[in-house]
């Protein structure tokens, strides 16, 4: 079974170990699914410039949209199964060089849309939408199966980040603290 461990700031931030489940998007914390998770091999874009995301650590700073800069409380690491699959993001597909290279991320991972397709599709000038609503079956598409590793990159609040050109949104504290006390 696969297993998650956890890197947190926090003074007595907890390391674990922990079967996950099978199920929907890439499952984070026992029995459930949380959403926010990337892909080792992400850029990630920090105070420090682009970085992998498994080059992260509690206590390094992101810039995101929504916020500036912002503190990563909480680096959780999953490792995915054949059964897991991704979605593939064609490189330039939403937007202008959005993302900057070809992506791959869980169907459940929310994107943040900022244009005509924020617009047209959901009625509204911003959207954030989870990646999996957006396959068209050409750009966007349900990649084959495939073990990996993947981080959720946990903030003190939901917030736009940065990564690989494409402004994706990050987990947050309360969230992963209320599925764990689930």
């Amino acid at each position: 079974m696969p297993q998650k461990a956890t890197h947190s700031a926090r003074p007595h931030g907890r390391r674990s170990s922990r079967a996950l489940p099978a199920g929907i998007g890439v499952p984070i914390v026992a029995n459930h699914s949380v959403r926010h998770a990337l892909p080792a091999g992400s850029l990630v874009l920090t105070t420090r410039g682009e970085r992998l995301v498994e080059g992260l650590r509690p206590g390094d700073e992101v810039i995101t949209r929504d916020h500036g800069k912002a503190t990563v409380r909480e680096i959780v690491v999953a490792s995915t199964t054949t059964r897991d699959r991704m979605v593939h993001i064609t490189q330039g597909c939403l937007g202008n060089h959005r993302p900057d290279r070809d992506l791959r991320l869980p169907p459940d991972q929310p994107v943040v849309l900022r244009d005509w397709r924020a617009l047209t599709l959901f009625g509204a000038k911003e959207a954030r939408v989870a990646v999996g609503r957006l396959i068209d079956g050409q750009l966007i598409r349900m990649g084959d199966s495939a073990e990996a590793t993947v981080y959720s990159i946990v903030l003190d609040w939901p917030a736009a980040l940065f990564v690989d050109g494409l402004e994706i949104v990050s987990g947050s504290v309360g969230a992963i603290e209320a599925l764990r006390s689930a």
